[in-house]
């Protein structure tokens, strides 16, 4: 593993506290994600996301509540989350060999298991900040991982290192990414990074893109 590629917690610390992620679909703003990152005796990082997003008909409040280790394997997440008028909740927690789910909407509660034969990758829906340090967890693997596993899908994720191609979204023309997620057989996730921290996420496929702004100088510890 490369020192270089593997920023520390307090590194990741200030830069939440430092922005916010905005969503962009068909270059339009769609909403915001506030993130707080801090460390604690409940491990070396613990992130707190608030999400909104609005586009045509549908609404999304969700708040994401997750533990990490200190290489930023994902140990546990909550999520509560409001979509348009409907309630609905995820537990995640993550073991060493593997990771029990339990999901619920309305009266309906779906548990589930996961056998983790490959380093796990928490990566949920409308949480940019997942996906964020998902794509930093990535970098302090050895180039030899090439497939994790998604949580909560279960899902085996390839990845792509140091891509060499340009990425075209809404007539706009980015510069090769540091890495990208191949989250289905279809859909791509590139992700941009600036310094030790995320500068950018795009999937063509669904015209989306988020950007990391920043809003206020990084502070020292944790917010």
């Amino acid at each position: 593993m490369s020192a270089i590629l593997a920023p520390g917690i307090e590194t990741i610390v200030r830069a939440c506290g430092a922005g916010r992620f905005v969503p962009f679909f068909r270059n339009r703003p769609i909403g915001s994600e506030t993130v707080r990152a801090e460390t604690g005796p409940s491990g070396p990082l613990r992130l707190r996301s608030e999400t909104e997003i609005m586009v045509n008909r549908f609404s999304l409040r969700q708040t994401v509540i997750a533990g990490f280790t200190a290489d930023l394997r994902p140990e546990w997440c909550t999520v509560d989350a409001c979509v348009n008028s409907r309630r609905m909740s995820l537990e995640v927690e993550i073991g060493r060999d593997r990771a029990l789910t339990r999901y619920r909407s309305g009266e309906q509660v779906r548990p589930g298991r996961c056998e983790l034969a490959r380093p796990p990758l928490l990566l949920l829906d409308n949480c940019f900040a997942s996906h964020a340090v998902a794509a930093l967890a990535v970098r302090r693997h050895p180039p030899s991982t090439a497939v994790f596993i998604a949580l909560p899908a279960c899902e085996d994720l390839p990845v792509t290192r140091s891509g060499t191609l340009k990425v075209l979204l809404g007539g706009r023309e980015f510069a090769p990414p540091a890495l990208s997620l191949h989250l289905t057989p279809d859909l791509d996730e590139h992700v941009w990074v600036a310094g030790d921290w995320i500068e950018r996420l795009v999937i063509p496929q669904t015209q989306m893109r988020v950007e990391w702004t920043a809003t206020l100088r990084p502070s020292g510890g944790p917010p």
